[in-house]
């Protein structure tokens, strides 16, 4: 019994460092998306920005000749 217990015991380790590492790189996977996500809402934003000034210019700025 006692070789049946050490690799049970070993199985139970494997089990654990497993589950340890899935959770680390959903995390990071998260991590990613996430920065990805807030990069293309700050781009999105700013080009808007720009759009809704370069809408309100005057015809008689400097863009305009």
């Amino acid at each position: 019994m006692n070789r049946i217990q050490m690799l049970l015991a070993q199985i139970d380790c494997i089990d654990h460092m497993l589950g340890s590492k899935i959770e680390k790189e959903r995390n990071s996977m998260n991590d990613a998306f996430l920065t990805k996500l807030v990069t293309t809402h700050q781009k999105v934003s700013l080009a808007e920005k720009q759009y809704h000034v370069k809408n309100t210019c005057s015809p008689f700025s400097s863009d305009f000749h």
